[in-house]
Formats: C-alpha cells, sequence, structure tokens
C-alpha cells in the first residue's frame, strides 16, 4: 500500500518531471494528474492485448514494457520498448482505432495510467502538447523504418549481433546485459532455438559469457563485423 504524499500531487509532480509533459499550464498538469492513477505491475502481465479497444494511455514511472506484434500463428516480434519517463498508447486513442500491438512488463515496475478523454481535453488547450505528440510520432516511425530494414536486410545472425550490440550500450556502466533468450528471439524475428544456437556459438568462441539470464559480451569487435557481414 503506498504511503506517500497524496496521489494527485504524486502524479502532478511527476508529470511536470515528464519532458513531453514539462510547461504545460498548471491547468492540464492537474487535471491529468486528478484523471490518471498510479498502478503497480508484475513481471509477465500484459497491459493490453492487440485489437483491445484503445481506451487509455501509459506512462512509466519505474520497469521495463515491451511492445509486440503477435502473428495469427503465435510468433511475436518486439518493436519497441518503453522504460521509465517513455508515454505509450497515445496512437490509438488519437486515431479511435484498436490497439495494433500488445504491451507486456517485463520487469516489475508502475505506470501511471491516463483516460482518453482526459488526455484529448488537454491536447484541446495545449497546442505545445500536440506538437510534442507529433514529434514523438515521427521519432517512433523513425525507429520502426530502422527496424524494419535489420529484419528486411540483415540475416538471423547479423540482427542479433546488432541487437547485443545495442543492448550492450545501453548497459554499458552495468557491464552485462539481462535478457532471456526468448526476448531475445522475439526482438529480432527469429526462433529461440536458433538464438540459442548462435549464442552458443559465440560463447565457445570466446565472444561473450551467458548464465542465468545474462550475456556479458566480451568481443566488441567480432560481432560489430558479423553485424556488418550479416546484410542479405
Amino acid at each position: 500500500m503506498r504511503t506517500s504524499e497524496d496521489p494527485v500531487s504524486e502524479a502532478r509532480i511527476f508529470l511536470g518531471k515528464i519532458p513531453l509533459f514539462a510547461g504545460l499550464g498548471d491547468a492540464s498538469l492537474l487535471a491529468l494528474a486528478r484523471a490518471g492513477n498510479f498502478v503497480r505491475m508484475e513481471r509477465g502481465q500484459f497491459i493490453f492485448f492487440q485489437d483491445d479497444p484503445s481506451e487509455k494511455a501509459y506512462l512509466v514511472r519505474s520497469g521495463l514494457v515491451s511492445i509486440i506484434l503477435e502473428s495469427l500463428d503465435g510468433r511475436k516480434l518486439v518493436i519497441n520498448e518503453m522504460r521509465s519517463g517513455d508515454f505509450f498508447g497515445e496512437v490509438g486513442l488519437l486515431t479511435k482505432q484498436s490497439r495494433s500491438s500488445s504491451a507486456i512488463v517485463r520487469t516489475d515496475g508502475e505506470l501511471l495510467v491516463l483516460p482518453r478523454p482526459a488526455i484529448l481535453s488537454v491536447l484541446e488547450a495545449e497546442p505545445l502538447l500536440v506538437r510534442r505528440m507529433l514529434e514523438l510520432t515521427s521519432l517512433r516511425l523513425r525507429e520502426s523504418s530502422e527496424r524494419e530494414s535489420a529484419l528486411a536486410f540483415l540475416n538471423s545472425q547479423g540482427r542479433l549481433a546488432r541487437l547485443l550490440l545495442q543492448l550492450g550500450k545501453q548497459e554499458l556502466e552495468k557491464g552485462y546485459i539481462t535478457i532471456s533468450q526468448e526476448e531475445l528471439a522475439e526482438r529480432t524475428g527469429q526462433t529461440r532455438q536458433t538464438v540459442a544456437k548462435a549464442l552458443g556459438r559465440w560463447r565457445r568462441a570466446g565472444w561473450l559469457i551467458t548464465g542465468r539470464g545474462r550475456i556479458m559480451l566480451l568481443k566488441y569487435a567480432e560481432l560489430s563485423h558479423l553485424e556488418q557481414e550479416g546484410s542479405l
């Protein structure tokens, strides 16, 4: 149970620290804070499913959320990841379309849930927020194009090497990557078996160390070379 300050004040302060909402009028921030609520989420929990109605948007306070596409035969592909301060689920609210993807919690965390009417009301009063949301959508479209290019023009080993290098840069201070083989498969459009075989080869070659859902990269140059050679 939460024992901190008043939930509305807490949400108001949190919103004001997020670049997307910073600088908005006090009335707008207060309206969002009053309409929203903090929700604890557990690892493996779905926030929404593909084709669900779009009734809410979400702001990550803590934890990691994966946005995934699911095919009719059950295959999954991670198309984006949301971390602290990231806002997601807004496109369906603006277009009045059902969810085009699913969202699943990867680590325990907390979200600020914002209902559609409150967001639309603030958008009408805040041209600054409209512009920022357009910029956010444009950025995600560009990132989506980069991911599609990797899937289209890199072979399976090239895609996996590219992802490991990206994750290695993000977790540079920690010194290792925390991710399962299943998640690696989902993020590169491969089967878990294909990922496991590649990791096994690279482990025996001394390029990385694996164990307990962690990967320590040892040979960045070799992985980078494999990525460059992975063009189809």
